[in-house]
């Protein structure tokens, strides 16, 4: 036993509550935007966080029952308190470290909190730590009495139970290795497009201010008079306005294919399997590296415009 717990119980206690949270953020979701959304971070019907969440205020659930037992308490009141306050305190550090770990992983935030008060980078607020509070304690007093697996109930005979398991964890792993290779390539193109955005932003008037301030200073060093100096610059500057009427009319093409190669970056992550989901299911997703980018795809995937 494991906090009071099998490893065959925890095993489906996961995918239980895995699949119940994904079940309420849609149904959150479509209530509060009026749209019916996957909004979990996996392809399939499953929440991880919440799983692992559960897992975590079931043990903890135990353990206070059994240390209030030993106490000598028996009040009702007490052990909801405590269940209450043990499950804000432990879902909230599940979403900080959840943030954090999905932030550092993949260098994008899925969720933001920040324009909510009492934010804690905006990974957590109290708002929320109250909510999953109130929301565990009525799963753990109402729910989960109904999905205790045996032995208590053991609605599923063992044999087969260990066979449904073993076909939704293998599901469940490729879902996560496909979504994970998605979300890597997603980078990869998320950077290339960074990139050929910077190229076709190098303005004219950067590189005549470059070229200019280089000649005039090559001038002023080799020249031995201030005059001459000056001259020179002139000269040199005159020579930059020619030379920058060739180079835009020498690079418009090549600006006109970096511009469509950027396009069609854009159209094929609207199209890449997994993103244009993500792209639904979080579109307040920022990215600590590549942020105007992102904005740029989600403003223009949510218009439709991709």
């Amino acid at each position: 036993m494991i906090f009071g717990m099998t490893f065959y119980q925890m095993l489906w206690y996961f995918l239980e509550y895995s699949f119940i949270g994904w079940v309420v953020e849609v149904v959150f979701h479509a209530v509060t935007m009026g749209k019916i959304i996957n909004r979990g971070f996996l392809n399939g019907p499953v929440c991880p966080i919440y799983g692992t969440g559960m897992l975590g205020v079931l043990m903890i659930s135990n353990l206070t029952s059994s240390a209030l037992e030993k106490a000598g308490v028996t009040s009702r009141s007490v052990r909801q308190l405590c269940i209450f306050a043990g499950g804000s305190l432990f879902a909230t550090i599940v979403e900080l470290a959840g943030g954090w770990i999905l932030d550092k992983l993949f260098h994008a935030r899925w969720w933001d909190y920040s324009k909510r008060r009492f934010n804690l980078n905006g990974y957590i607020c109290l708002e929320f730590s109250i909510l999953w509070g109130l929301g565990i304690l009525f799963v753990v007093e109402i729910v989960h009495p109904f999905l205790e697996v045996e032995p208590t109930h053991g609605i599923i005979a063992h044999t087969v139970g260990i066979v449904l398991l073993s076909v939704f964890y293998v599901v469940f792993a490729a879902d996560v290795i496909v979504t994970v290779l998605t979300v890597r390539g997603f980078n990869q193109k998320l950077a290339e497009i960074d990139e050929i955005s910077a190229a076709i932003h190098i303005g004219s008037d950067y590189i005549t201010e470059k070229i200019g301030d280089r000649a005039c200073k090559t001038t002023v060093k080799v020249e031995e008079g201030m005059l001459q100096a000056k001259l020179g610059c002139a000269e040199l500057k005159d020579k930059v306005r020619s030379d920058k009427e060739d180079f835009e009319t020498l690079t418009e093409n090549r600006r006109r294919e970096l511009i469509a190669k950027r396009n069609k970056l854009f159209d094929d992550l609207s199209g890449q399997f997994g993103i244009g989901r993500l792209l639904k299911a979080f579109p307040n997703a920022k990215h600590d590296k590549h942020a105007e980018v992102m904005k740029e795809l989600v403003d223009k995937y949510i218009r439709g415009a991709l």
